[in-house]
């Protein structure tokens, strides 16, 4: 049986005798992966999207040719089914950086970490057909969200409507500073879970939604990665690296600090969507380091004073 026709099923229940199928762990997505058995050919990815997808304008198709396009190491498409939703990926085993992280001399936790980023300076200088693109309103919605899920809906936050004006004005000072920063093209989700290690390769997973933004978004991402917390030394060498190619200081002192703050705000408010919306209670554990986080990034961001103060008075954690 050729994989077209194995698509042509109601997967994953409806496989042939011999197969065999389990459901994979999943991400903060709405997508499900199943790793399937193939009788004398070893393991496919089964990635099956909440809906059926138009292969003409699908984000992730459109994504993996330009990736690929650009030296980007990613899993092989093997197949899909659009009016099925389904799509099948090469196998690329279990071993995320993520996972692999604690057990990893720090020579190859290093090397792996300095590639990310080689493949970053790649990806940013990608052109894209479609020019989506981190405005002020994309940064504002995330910031709300982490208003909603997290203050709201994780900390159950009572906050007056003085405070929530206050609120909104310094995050909409914060998204505008970074809306108006010079834009690369981004991964957009650029952390240790998305980031496959197969036969000593690193790859790239998660690349679908994937637009323009500030040069350093991705840099936050993969320094301040709310699922590892990095020793000070690694993360003062990926930021060497990547700022040898961004001498701009502005981007150094500027917009770096802003783009880690709002990062990691965007986290808790994913944090705090994946437990209370959807039950998730994985994510709970991530909350701690990143908190931290944020509590560094406004400690270095004295013009962000008043937003540290609000935002102290409802989480303790990040008081000075």
């Amino acid at each position: 049986m050729n994989y077209r026709d194995l698509l042509n099923r109601n997967l994953p229940d409806g496989l042939p005798d011999g197969f065999g199928a389990y459901q994979l762990t999943g991400d903060a997505s709405s997508r499900a992966y199943y790793r399937i058995q193939v009788p004398n050919n070893g393991t496919v990815m089964l990635m099956k999207m909440p809906e059926p997808f138009d292969a003409s304008d699908f984000a992730y198709l459109r994504n993996f040719n330009l990736f690929q396009s650009i030296g980007v190491p990613l899993a092989s498409i093997l197949e899909m089914n659009p009016e099925r939703g389904l799509v099948l990926l090469q196998d690329l085993g279990d071993d995320t950086v993520y996972e692999l992280y604690n057990h990893l001399p720090q020579d190859l936790r290093l090397s792996y970490f300095l590639k990310t980023v080689e493949y970053q300076a790649l990806i940013e200088k990608a052109q894209p057909s479609d020019p989506l693109s981190f405005d002020t309103a994309k940064f504002m919605w995330e910031m709300n969200y982490f208003y909603n899920h997290f203050l709201i809906g994780f900390r159950n936050a009572e906050i007056s409507e003085t405070e929530k004006s206050e609120l909104q004005e310094h995050l909409l000072k914060l998204s505008t500073e970074l809306s108006e920063r010079p834009r690369f093209f981004t991964h957009r989700d650029y952390h240790s879970r998305n980031f496959m290690v197969h036969k000593d390769h690193v790859y790239v997973i998660d690349f679908q939604d994937a637009r323009f933004g500030p040069a350093t978004y991705d840099l936050a991402s993969l320094c301040y990665d709310s699922y590892l917390q990095h020793p000070p030394e690694l993360i003062q060498k990926l930021e060497e690296a990547f700022f040898a190619r961004h001498p701009n200081s502005d981007t150094d002192t500027f917009e770096y600090p802003r783009m880690c703050l709002q990062r990691n705000l965007k986290a808790l408010g994913t944090f705090g969507y994946q437990s209370m919306v959807l039950g998730r209670d994985f994510y709970r554990q991530f909350v701690p380091p990143t908190m931290e986080y944020v509590k560094k990034h406004l400690k270095g961001l004295p013009e962000y004073s008043d937003l540290s103060k609000i935002l102290s008075r409802h989480l303790p954690e990040i008081r000075p």
